[in-house]
């Protein structure tokens, strides 16, 4: 008694029909439970067209690998481990053990309808349908809302709408909650999303089954149609403020964030398979980005005239704040690792009575609706507001468009387009970045003036005191300011692009500031015995660690013009400011352990190298190749530490070495020569003393990433090495035949004799002349 699945492909197969023959199969064919399960799964996913049991193949198959190679003797070793890197060890499974469902029935209960696991996971199942079911009936078939068309609708309505947003969003973000006996809660509707957060002692189920029912079906865009429940134009003009309308949009948008947005929470397996369902979540999500510029700006607009003329009576200006903080931080969640959603948030047309910025052309729309509304959010003060709850949600606000503003000027989609969801936008074709540009769009309308304003006052306020300083935990409102210290100089970091917009940034008078900002990280770090920062909590310590790499990486990219990077290495003394390469340096002597601090002190350290022997001498004279081996020995799986710590040898090395005048043979400078010798093997002997040829060879070398980095900076150390290419299907043959790879074909480098029969100096033959006569004479017969 097979049960049949739709003709259709396009049909959700429902778990009515998937229990249904689980127990004809188990009852006709005389299967046991987990015969019958295992026997159900093959049967529809072969009507279905999909395999029950997916293969992997290398992703590197065919690409070419290089590594850094010292001898001969070492380049079966070197490929044999790029190799095995390359190779993706399968899963083991146990004979229970169900295999990865395909995607046409990742939305389905796999356990056995009987069981007492199967019966709790319908019954959550059940719940979740019902609240879906709920918002569906909200919507019309025209996308527009209908139950709440009407402000005066009863509220209970309201309220089980408020709660099934609460439900979906705690399902889609931690799944099944599991007490500490390993049995799932039965959740009802009244619990709210804030006492599962604070539970303690609790475990979390796997989302991914609720992620591929919004993935599957159309319930992504009802939660989409729900954003249209607040009319930001309305409350603009309107003398009051329905407060369901915004409670429900708040719910809206916090269960979009819970869908959009990675969870910390799950397992390793689990969260591969959910950051991947959340990324075509974001793809789907792009439509609806135009709407949510549109909340943004009138929210601001409305915070605005609230404060000034009480326009919006209905809710204070906390709920209006909170509300915008909740629509940055899905713009946030909308946008990471989403090239595409980039764009259209930056390009979202916004009307001019949404719009506190003047676009000066005279026109009834901004067409960068996303950069106008940012800077709208950057442009509210906290004298705007007249309490502390209210002075620490507007700061709390000016973080989050802080951290939008980066998250848009940041290339962050590295997603195989073939691999993307067919149809969804962004899913054909190769990602652009589109960095550079919005960061161009930003300068261009004024964000660098208002985010180095935003720096100064917030460093101004949270200068250490003799009882400690930004690390102590003190008031919520210190650390809220510590958090947009950090926030607003990433933000500055990612707009600091080219030589014009630093130079704007440099008169605006940002070196004091982030160099201040870099001594109060130091500063305030305590050292622990091993060297280590230990500061009065976990949360300070985080936060601590958040100031210095916001710090070191906006050090690192104004160091990208020559002049700026010396005074900052060097020192400048007409204005008075002394060098940061001590802080910079005890900065990655705190942190040993933040790969991201280390990354970013190496790179700023091989940019004030390049192109200045001086600075490269300073480096040199202040220990700095310690901290930078130390850094690569410490962070050995992290290819931008490697990448930026060869860089920085190199850069140091090289330039030094090129300062040095050249040897000369002769009888009267024999001195000169030998000064000389001494200089140049005191240079290579300060890296190679800390082991950096180890170093460069066997971890740098090994990134693909790095072993241009580290080749260069090998040779510049005066170390024998060559640079290999290895082809990935030659290795993958290699080993498993276990032969060796020494036959593998490398790169030919430039002036290697190849044709045995060219000759790289021009030499006349003597009969050319003639030859040359006897073919012209032919031409013309």
């Amino acid at each position: 008694c097979n049960a049949m699945a739709s003709s259709s492909s396009d049909a959700l197969l429902s778990q009515d029909l998937f229990d249904e023959t689980v127990l004809e199969n188990e009852e006709c064919f005389d299967l046991s439970p987990d015969d019958a399960l295992h026997e159900t799964i093959d049967q529809f996913c072969q009507q279905l067209g999909a395999s029950s049991s997916s293969s992997s193949s290398s992703a590197a198959a065919g690409s070419d690998h290089h590594v850094v190679a010292p001898s001969p003797t070492s380049v079966a070793n070197s490929s044999s481990s790029t190799a095995n890197a390359a190779t993706t060890t399968p899963l083991s499974e146990t004979a229970t053990e169900l295999p990865p469902p395909p995607a046409v029935l990742s939305h389905l209960i796999l356990s056995h309808p009987n069981s007492s696991e199967g019966k709790r996971d319908r019954i959550n199942r059940n719940q979740f349908q019902n609240s879906l079911t709920l918002l569906d009936e909200c919507v019309n078939t025209d996308g527009t809302l209908k139950n709440l068309e009407n402000d005066h609708a009863d509220s209970n309505d309201g309220e089980k709408v408020l709660q099934a947003l609460v439900d979906i969003g705690r399902r889609c973000q931690v799944g099944d909650i599991v007490n500490s006996e390993g049995t799932k809660k039965n959740d009802n509707n009244s619990e709210t999303k804030k006492d599962t957060d604070t539970t303690k002692n609790t475990n979390y189920g796997n989302p991914f089954p609720y992620l591929a029912i919004f993935q599957q079906t159309s319930s992504i865009y009802t939660l989409m149609s729900f954003l249209s429940v607040f009319n930001p134009a309305q409350c603009i003009s309107a003398a009051e403020t329905n407060p369901m309308r915004l409670q429900i949009l708040r719910a809206t948008v916090q269960t979009l964030s819970s869908i959009l947005s990675n969870n910390n929470n799950a397992t390793a397996r689990e969260d591969e398979k959910c950051v991947t369902l959340r990324a075509e979540l974001r793809d789907l999500f792009i439509p609806a980005l135009g709407r949510l510029v549109c909340l943004i700006g009138g929210i601001v607009k409305t915070i605005n005239k609230h404060e000034t003329d009480g326009v919006g009576a209905g809710v204070d200006s906390t709920s209006l704040v909170r509300t915008c903080v909740d629509l940055l931080q899905l713009g946030i969640n909308a946008t990471r690792g989403c090239e595409s959603a980039k764009v259209a948030f930056v390009q979202s047309v916004l009307s001019s009575e949404l719009s506190t910025v003047n676009n000066n052309k005279g026109s009834n729309v901004t067409k960068r609706g996303g950069v106008s509304v940012i800077l709208s959010c950057l442009s509210l003060r906290g004298n705007n507001f007249t309490t502390n709850n209210s002075l620490n949600n507007a700061t709390l606000l000016l973080t989050e468009a802080c951290q939008l503003l980066a998250s848009l000027c940041r290339y962050d989609d590295f997603r195989d387009p073939s691999s993307s969801t067919s149809g969804a936008m962004g899913a054909t074709g190769v990602n652009t970045s589109s960095a550079h540009d919005h960061a161009m769009e930003f300068h261009r309308a004024g964000g660098a003036p208002l985010l180095i304003d935003i720096a100064r006052h917030v460093l101004s306020e949270s200068a250490p005191s003799d009882e400690g300083g930004l690390n102590s935990d003190m008031s919520s409102g210190v650390v809220a300011n510590e958090r947009l210290a950090a926030a607003v100089l990433t933000a500055l970091r990612v707009l600091a692009v080219n030589d014009e917009i630093i130079q704007t940034m440099v008169a605006l008078s940002v070196l004091p500031i982030v160099t201040r900002a870099l001594q109060f990280g130091v500063s305030t770090a305590v050292e622990s015995e091993d060297g280590g920062a230990a500061g009065t909590s976990g949360a300070g310590r985080a936060r601590n660690q958040r100031l210095v790499a916001a710090s070191l990486g906006l050090l690192r990219n104004l160091c990208g013009n020559d002049e700026i990077k010396t005074n900052l290495c060097l020192g400048s003394s007409s204005s008075s400011s002394p060098s940061i390469l001590p802080h910079l340096l005890r900065s990655m002597q705190l942190h040993p352990s933040t790969a991201l601090i280390q990354e970013h002190g190496c790179g700023t350290l091989a940019a004030m190298a390049l192109r200045r022997p001086a600075n490269a001498r300073a480096i040199l004279d202040a220990d700095g190749p310690r901290w930078v081996i130390v850094a690569m020995r410490r962070h050995k799986s992290n290819v931008n530490v490697q990448r930026q710590g060869a860089l920085a040898v190199r850069n140091v090395v090289s330039r030094l070495l090129r300062d040095l005048p050249e040897d000369k043979n002769g009888a009267g400078a024999a001195a000169g020569v030998a000064s000389v010798g001494n200089e140049r093997s005191s240079v290579r002997d300060a890296f190679l003393e800390l082991g950096a040829e180890a170093v460069l060879r066997n971890i740098a070398g090994r990134h693909q990433g790095s072993v241009d980095e580290a080749y260069a900076a090998l040779r510049d150390l005066g170390c024998t090495v060559s640079l290999v290419k290895f082809n990935a299907d030659d290795l993958q043959k290699s080993q498993t035949s276990g032969s060796s790879v020494r036959g593998v074909g490398r790169s030919m480098m430039f002036g290697e004799k190849h044709n045995s029969n060219f000759r790289p100096v021009y030499e006349e033959s003597a009969g050319l002349s003639e030859g040359v006569d006897d073919v012209v004479s032919n031409f013309g017969n």
